[in-house]
């Protein structure tokens, strides 16, 4: 009875995690563009730069510009306001540029960052607030109208990134051309992953026109941005090989992590949680000389099954845990 017990646990602690990670939605900062605060002489909104404060942060011609390009709009999907980006003549630049669209960057952007933007639709290494959610996919609504909207080819970036010993890495990545649309329209762009590590930062742009020519009056408005789901980690079998739990099960709720040829896998940092999803125990990384047999215990809870979450060095371990 008690192996069917075990048993029954253990698959649902399966179907309670698959539930909760495909329904999961993730907060993005500023992403429902309610809040704006004033920088550089200039209302954006919080969280997020504005291609116009990215220009004039330039100390060469900064100054000189004076176009407002982004700006808030009351007619929001949700909330009080959304981001309107319009694509506008510049005095100054638009002799260089042409017209000049409208973007915002979440996080903070200088001058040549927002033209990487422009000119490369290169997100990765600009701006960027902290995420660790392995997200399926970004969501937003938008609108997008002028006489020609779809050939100005307004943009929406979003990339997963981390940064491993001082070098910057794509997770994942993703971007959509948007189609005009009169009303909020709902946008998805699916994530595309490159490696099985958890980011650290979330990186998403909206740009009103990223064409090689664009029209002045294209109109893009964006709201309620969100990551949406999870996507399960592949894990190195090599990785998984190099970890050994014992005992398990476990009568007392004492185990012992080991992993002798990988130290940095047994001594990681962990989580582990229960049926629910619910953290029952954390852990920060624990001294190599531990990897032999680092102690971990689930000493009180309840009888049943357990998912431990190492955040290894070399990407995301899990192993199940059994408490008789």
């Amino acid at each position: 009875m008690k192996a069917t017990l075990l048993a029954l646990a253990a698959t649902a602690a399966s179907l309670l995690t698959t539930t909760t990670a495909s329904a999961q939605v993730a907060t993005v900062p500023g992403g429902t563009f309610d809040t704006w605060v004033t920088r550089n002489t200039l209302e954006v909104p919080q969280n997020w730069t504005t291609i116009d404060e990215a220009i004039k942060s330039n100390p060469l011609f900064g100054a000189l510009y004076s176009t407002v390009t982004t700006s808030k709009d009351a007619s929001s999907r949700t909330g009080a306001f959304a981001a309107k980006m319009e694509t506008k003549t510049d005095f100054l630049l638009s002799g260089l540029l042409g017209p000049i669209p409208g973007g915002v960057v979440l996080g903070t952007v200088s001058a040549d960052e927002a033209i990487d933007v422009l000119d490369e639709r290169q997100i990765s290494t600009v701006g960027g607030l902290p995420f660790t959610t392995r997200a399926a996919s970004m969501q937003f609504y938008y609108k997008l109208t002028g006489t020609n909207a779809l050939a100005d080819s307004a943009y929406a970036l979003v990339s997963l990134t981390r940064t491993v010993g001082g070098v910057l890495q794509t997770v994942a990545s993703g971007e959509l051309r948007l189609q005009p649309a009169a009303t909020y329209t709902l946008a998805t762009i699916p994530l595309t992953y490159r490696s099985s590590i958890a980011p650290d930062s979330v990186h998403i742009g909206f740009v009103s026109g990223l064409g090689e020519v664009r029209t002045v009056g294209t109109i893009l408005t964006v709201d309620d941005v969100t990551m949406n789901g999870v996507v399960a980690s592949t894990q190195n079998p090599a990785l998984a090989a190099a970890l050994t739990v014992y005992p398990n099960p476990s009568a007392s709720g004492e185990f012992r992590l080991a992993s002798p040829s990988r130290p940095a896998v047994a001594t990681a940092p962990y989580s582990i949680t229960d049926a629910t999803g619910r953290i029952v125990r954390t852990a920060a990384a624990a001294p190599s000389s531990l990897a032999a047999g680092r102690p971990l215990e689930l000493k009180g809870l309840p009888a049943g099954v357990y998912l431990l979450n190492l955040r290894t060095p070399e990407g995301p371990l899990t192993r199940k845990l059994m408490v008789e």
